[in-house]
């Protein structure tokens, strides 16, 4: 269960440059716009910071380190996927403009989708 560390940094690597890539054709899709001059590094900012926000919401992951609570299904999934669900939850409900909501929701969900390939991964090898 060492590998939990290197794990959670890896999603957070693959999940900020998918969503930086799905963020900007949302963008592309919707402004239809050809000048990524400005917008790319604001892009790449704000996901990257979103990421940072999920992937600190999902560290107590870090206690699946302890074969108790990897043992225990309920407590596994809870801990593993508990922070990237709040974080969607959360983006679902708050009173944000529609454009945001979709960022928020794309990132949150390429993370999630990132995290459970990874679990995936994790669980096979065991």
């Amino acid at each position: 269960m060492k590998t939990i560390p290197k794990q959670l940094f890896r999603v957070f690597l693959f999940s900020v440059i998918l969503s930086i890539a799905a963020v900007c054709v949302y963008y592309n899709i919707a402004q239809k716009s050809d000048d990524y001059t400005k917008t790319l590094p604001k892009i790449m900012e704000n996901v990257t910071f979103l990421n940072i926000i999920i992937f600190v919401m999902t560290l107590p992951a870090m206690f699946l380190v302890n074969p108790q609570y990897w043992n225990n299904r309920v407590v596994r999934f809870l801990l593993y996927f508990g922070g990237s669900v709040v974080f969607i939850i959360t983006a679902l409900s708050m009173k944000i403009s529609p454009p945001v909501k979709v960022v928020y929701l794309m990132t949150g969900g390429i993370f999630l989708v990132v995290h459970a390939i990874f679990y995936y991964l994790l669980v096979k090898k065991r």
